[in-house]
């Protein structure tokens, strides 16, 4: 027996250890643990929890607890290792003796189990190959041990005792035939316990109870014609031979639903009225023709559209009467077209949204699958089939062979991604003294489509997609002007005694590269500051014998800040040579004012632009870094070395470094697609699934948006519906008499239709109809007779009740109030003799609420007007016209008769209800402003260009009433109408009449300049008309 405290020490060191022996070496229960709990194995530390007790083993030393081994020793081969998960704990009977109570994650842990792996060997950019390509030595683990939790068994908690079953029946006979009792699961098994006990719900059969029955008339077969009483019939023709209208009776009784006898006064309770016992007969009469029975129809030979047939014969005289041989009035075959199961089929409905195979990628082990979980490619859409009979009744699909759906491929476009192009080369400094920035760019490639991730926002500055930013700071010193020395001054002006005066003197200037040992190399011009140059000419003087030499101009001395024009700065020369006598030397120093930008300035310190965030080595998104560069600017805006900032002292108080974020982007991650869930309809055409799908990571940053389909649909496959429909009344049949109060039946038929309120149905066979319950229009009590009417000459009568109205809401500016809909129908009052008018009903009304109304709007509509009249009617918004609705006060006049009316010959009442003239005419009015007459006006022809006689224009009178003689269509005519509907002229005839007045004064005016006689011009010289003939002699070079 090993002590608990010896637990920790315990070693594995068998001759020829198992497997999961050579990998549980010097394993503890606390490694065990610390492996499960995620700790690393490359370097662990146990510690010892247990205390040495007095008598107990000592506990082992530290360096006992801590186990270290190296990793990743191998060198980095084409060939490596690749591990699968570990697979299940299962139980290890080797090692049962580790059998404890110990607790792991707070449950305890019954027994030490084995786990294994699957290794493989893995060539890179290959997947697997033979083990024996990868080194032995560095062959991962392939067993572990585990601790498995001790079992747990399933606790269900005792039965519940059994429901009650019903004392009596329900309403309509339905009754509940069982009783049931349950159990709860209290503890789920768990570790390999016992299961959870398969039933956990119990019903089983009530004792009879009750039976609770509906009642039904049954209705038997008529039984023979019976001759109607000698007074009833003595006046109607053959009174004497015993043939004639007569009677057929009938036996009804009342049964249960199960088709059990029942009292009569059960159905007359619950049933209705008792049905009809007797009809009216025919008993045929020696002049009648008198026929066999039909005989049975003739087989069928299976063909659709085939024809059965059935006879019968005249027997008796009948033979050898020429009326009972009219085949058209007694036809004595009678043809029926054969039953026939013809199926077609035809879709019905819209598509499906386009939906991608199911199914799950395997990801087999040594091989990488890269981006999301498949959501493009090619997928399938649906279309449901609907399947019709012969008679054009809908039926299952499977008569048509079909599965239901019209299958047709699709494709969901796979999204494409921004692609950007490779970062450019940083471009130069931005200043070539001082501190400035760099950028670099990348360059849009290819757009997104199909919601790929977006690019970038664009950088409107360079139009480059995405830029990046550093500050940099270029030498003031980097480049210089570099100057030889001036060359001997040349005299320009020479004296011809002496060489000496004025003259020039030039030296060679070049821009050079400065380095620690000074200028190396020349560069371009450019490079250096091109304010700075200096000059590489200048004046100079050669002293003559006499005169006095001085020295070079020192260099200027500094100005003081700051440069407000008060101080000035010097520069000196010393005299080398003193002049002969008479003549002196000029100034040794010369001075000149500061001039602030001139020749004095200030400095001031300034920032570059913030850098772009600079993030670590390899990262791509997260926190960084943003910069920015001190920059010394002198008060021209001159960026200048730091240095003259420094000497100054100046403060510095801006921020070089800040923090910032790079947002990462994360693409849109959506859940599984759902279930399809249940069909909207049981039955019908219009029934559809849906599977939804929710968004587990909104997108962030540049990551790829989510799609816009969150959910699809699928039409369910096509299903008939059925439903017990009442059939047409019969006719109105009084008992013994004309006319008066009788009884009309009618039947229940069982119907099939397609799901739709539009669709009335067909009728088919009852045992569609098995399974459904008898309830029409939410009744199970079924009305299949009732009292009638049938009018009397003169008498006043209802006709049926109309179909219910459309549900109408109470409405304000299209708004619904709240109050719910109205839906109305009624009965109207047949008047045969108006004088029984007073003893007629009034017409019946009857109202139902509703809730399934909408709002309307109601306007007034009118057709054209012909004549004095039109139409008028009231339109509501769905285009139904429809009497009341629209306002009174607002409808339109039907009606613009004028008042008196217009009796003159080509007049006619305007739109004003006044009266006018016709196109041709003119008004002419009265003193109290009705027309008085209509006069004919002039009519002036334009001929068109198509007009042979265009350069002619004529005016002339016609009669407007007459057809011109113009038919061609070459002109147009206008008809001027230059009085007003009061008689006076218009407007437009006095701007007529005033222009017309100065065309002539203009006509006049020309005529008068035209036959004045001209002066005489005056005679010029001869040499001015030389020139004249010159331009004309032909000469080429004029």
């Amino acid at each position: 027996m090993v002590p608990a405290n010896m637990l920790l020490s315990i070693k594995y060191k068998p001759q020829k250890p198992s497997a999961l022996q050579q990998q549980s070496k010097r394993t503890t229960f606390k490694q065990i643990k610390e492996h499960h709990l995620g700790r690393k194995k490359k370097n662990h530390t146990g510690t010892s929890s247990e205390r040495d007790f007095t008598g107990g083993i000592q506990c082992p030393n530290s360096s006992a607890l801590q186990e270290t081994r190296s990793c990743n020793e191998h060198s980095c081969t084409v060939y490596h290792w690749q591990t699968g998960p570990w697979g299940q704990c299962i139980e290890d009977t080797s090692v049962s003796a580790f059998n404890s109570s110990a607790s792991w994650n707070g449950e305890a842990t019954c027994s030490v189990g084995m786990q294994t792996r699957k290794v493989i060997c893995v060539r890179v950019n290959v997947g697997q190959v033979g083990p024996k390509k990868c080194p032995e030595s560095l062959r991962p683990e392939t067993v572990r041990p585990c601790l498995l939790p001790c079992r747990k068994d399933c606790i269900v908690t005792p039965f519940s005792d059994w429901t009650l079953c019903p004392s009596s029946c329900q309403e309509g006979g339905v009754t509940v035939k069982k009783q049931s009792r349950h159990r709860v699961i209290i503890q789920l098994p768990a570790n390999g316990g016992r299961e959870c006990p398969d039933s956990l719900f119990e019903e089983k059969e009530c004792e009879v109870s009750p039976v609770c029955y509906s009642y039904r008339w049954k209705t038997h077969k008529w039984r023979r014609c019976q001759l109607v009483p000698w007074y009833v019939r003595q006046d109607s023709p053959g009174a004497h031979e015993t043939c004639g209208p007569g009677l057929q009776a009938r036996a009804i009784t009342c049964r249960r639903q199960d088709g059990g006898q029942a009292d009569i006064s059960e159905c007359l309770k619950y049933s209705g009225p008792l049905p009809s016992l007797t009809q009216t007969c025919q008993i045929p009469c020696q002049d009648d023709c008198q026929f066999t029975n039909w005989s049975k129809f003739s087989s069928c030979n299976g063909d659709c559209g085939g024809v059965r047939t059935r006879k019968r014969t005249l027997v008796g005289k009948s033979k050898k009467r020429d009326k009972c041989k009219n085949s058209q009035l007694y036809p004595l075959i009678e043809n029926q077209f054969c039953p026939c199961d013809k199926y077609s089929a035809q879709p019905v409905g819209n598509w499906s949204d386009c939906i991608l195979p199911e199914g799950k990628l395997e990801v087999l082990l040594g091989m990488k699958v890269q981006g999301d979980a498949k959501e493009c490619g090619q997928g399938y859409r649906y279309q449901a089939m609907a399947c019709y009979d012969q008679n054009n009744r809908l039926v299952e699909t499977s008569r048509c062979n079909s599965h239901g759906y019209i299958e047709e491929a699709c494709i969901i476009p796979c999204p494409s991604d921004c692609k950007l192009s490779e970062w450019s080369n940083w471009s130069r400094c931005s200043k070539s003294c001082g501190s400035g920035v760099k950028v670099r760019s990348k360059w849009l490639r290819e757009k997104p489509y199909n919601g790929g991730r977006p690019c970038p926002k664009l950088d409107h500055v360079n139009q480059a997609q995405v830029y990046e930013v550093v500050p940099c700071h270029s030498d003031c010193s980097q480049y210089v002007w570099v100057t030889e020395p001036w060359s001997v001054c040349k005299v320009t002006n020479v004296d011809l005694k002496e060489n000496c005066g004025e003259g020039v003197q030039t030296r060679k200037v070049r821009c050079m590269l400065n380095t620690v040992d000074g200028p190396s190399d020349t560069v371009e011009d450019y490079l250096c500051d091109p304010e700075e140059m200096p000059l590489g000419a200048r004046k100079c003087t050669l002293p003559c014998p006499e005169d006095c030499v001085m020295s070079e101009w020192g260099s200027w001395s500094r100005c003081s800040l700051p440069c407000n024009g008060s101080s000035v700065r010097e520069r000196s020369a010393e005299s080398l040579r003193q002049p002969d006598d008479g003549k002196s030397c000029p100034a040794a120093t010369e001075t000149e004012v500061c001039t602030l930008n001139k020749n004095c300035y200030h400095y001031d310190y300034n920032v570059t632009d913030w850098s772009t965030c600079q993030l670590s080595e390899k990262a791509v998104c997260g926190n960084g870094i943003k910069t920015r560069m001190l920059d010394c600017v002198r008060s021209d805006g001159k960026s200048v070395d730091l240095k003259y900032c420094e000497e100054l002292g100046l403060e510095k108080t801006w921020q070089m470094n800040m923090s910032c974020v790079v947002e990462c982007p994360v693409n849109c991650q959506l859940s599984d697609w759902s279930p399809w869930s249940e069909c909207s309809q049981t039955c019908g055409l219009t029934g559809k699934m849906i599977r939804r799908r929710t968004i587990n990571q909104p997108f962030q940053g540049d990551g790829r948006p989510c799609p816009s389909q969150m959910e699809q649909f699928k039409p369910c496959p096509v299903k008939p519906c059925y439903r017990w429909q009442y059939s047409q009344w019969f006719a109105c049949k009084v008992e013994d008499a004309q006319c008066g109060e009788g009884t009309r039946v009618r039947n229940i038929s069982c119907v099939v239709f397609d799901g739709s309120i539009e669709d009335v149905g067909k009728v088919v066979d009852e045992e569609f109809c098995g399974e459904i319950e008898p309830i029409i229009d939410g009744n199970k009590k079924m009305i299949l007779e009732e009292t009638c009417t049938v009018p009397c000459p003169g008498d006043c009568y209802l006709r049926e009740w109309s179909e219910w109205s459309l549900c109408q809401l109470t409405c304000v500016n299209g708004e619904d109030l709240g109050f719910g809909g109205i839906q109305v129908r009624s009965r109207a009052v047949i008047i045969q003799e108006l004088e029984n008018q007073h003893l007629c009903p009034e017409q019946a009304l009857e109202t139902r609420p509703c809730n399934d109304g909408q709002c309307y709007e109601y306007k007034w509509m009118a057709s054209p007007w012909k004549g004095s009249s039109r139409t008028v009617w009231c339109q509501r918004s769905d285009g139904l016209n429809v009497t009341g609705g629209c306002l009174v006060m607002r409808q339109p006049d039907a009606d613009r008769s004028c008042n008196p009316p217009c009796s003159q010959p080509h007049a006619y009442c305007s739109e004003t209800r006044t009266c006018s003239c016709e196109e041709g005419y003119t008004e002419v009015m009265s003193s109290d402003g009705t027309l008085e007459q209509c006069t004919l006006i002039p009519v002036v022809v334009i001929p068109t260009m198509e007009d042979k006689k265009g350069d002619v224009k004529t005016s002339r009178a016609v009669n407007p009433t007459q057809p011109s003689s113009n038919q061609s269509g070459r002109g147009r005519t206008w008809f001027l109408q230059p009085f007003g509907p009061d008689g006076r002229l218009k407007t437009w005839v006095y701007g007529v009449a005033a222009g017309a007045f100065v065309l002539l004064i203009f006509i006049v005016s020309m005529i008068y300049l035209a036959c004045k006689k001209p002066k005489k011009p005056q005679r010029r010289q001869n040499n001015r008309l030389k020139p004249l003939t010159l331009a004309y002699d032909g000469d080429a070079d004029m």
